[in-house]
């Protein structure tokens, strides 16, 4: 009889220590909601990251240019748009219609022409590299591209002319994700020349510099 008193209360305790593993098994950790709200808490840290998909930007800044041609021309504003994809948040590749005027500066105040001396305009394929994966993110460009300088009013007098030459873009810049649509991208490159033949000099010192800020989305 006490044995199987025993038995009993062993297989009572057994099967209470069953129930109670299975009960464990639905806490929050081992499955079930706690698996949901893991995976919530991982979706919201990846939405504080940057954005991928299509982006396309506008906006406007100022160019000029650096060597000898930086005594000869003067600063001006700069315009630019913007298609691009990230397929990842740290890689994107883009495509980019830029342009500028600018005035030359020996002809004196104004230039020698009503409006802009100088205007460029031109096109380049780009990468970018994030370095780092949050909203606010730093990034790198480098690319190539093609420009046209076309020279108005008496330019030709001070060794100015109309050319198409190609460029090698490269520069930073500072990208912001504002929700889901908006997004701020603030960039400055340096574009080196080769067979650049619009101006008096043109070495590979002789390039220009571009700063623009545009506004956009990302989708």
């Amino acid at each position: 009889m006490k044995s199987v008193i025993r038995m009993g209360l062993c297989v009572a305790a057994l099967w209470g220590g069953a129930a109670l593993a299975g009960d464990d098994w639905k806490q929050p950790g081992y499955g079930g909601s706690g698996q949901d709200e893991t995976r919530s808490m991982y979706r919201a840290n990846e939405d504080k990251g940057a954005d991928k998909g299509l982006y396309i930007l506008l906006g406007g800044g100022t160019e000029g240019y650096t060597g000898a041609n930086a005594s000869e021309l003067n600063p001006g504003f700069a315009y630019g748009a913007t298609v691009g994809i990230r397929p990842w948040k740290m890689l994107g590749f883009e495509l980019n219609y830029n342009g500028a005027l600018n005035d030359i500066d020996t002809a004196g105040p104004g230039g020698v022409a009503d409006g802009a001396d100088i205007v460029r305009q031109g096109g380049q394929a780009a990468v970018t590299l994030g370095l780092t994966s949050t909203k606010l993110q730093p990034y790198v460009l480098g690319g190539i591209g093609i420009q046209n300088h076309n020279v108005r009013g008496a330019g030709p007098v001070f060794g100015f002319v109309d050319d198409t030459s190609g460029y090698v873009p490269a520069g930073v810049g500072l990208r912001y994700n504002m929700g889901k649509l908006l997004t701020a991208d603030a960039r400055v490159d340096y574009n080196i020349p080769f067979e650049q033949e619009f101006a008096p000099d043109n070495g590979i010192g002789d390039g220009r510099y571009q700063a623009l800020l545009q506004i956009g989305g990302t989708y």
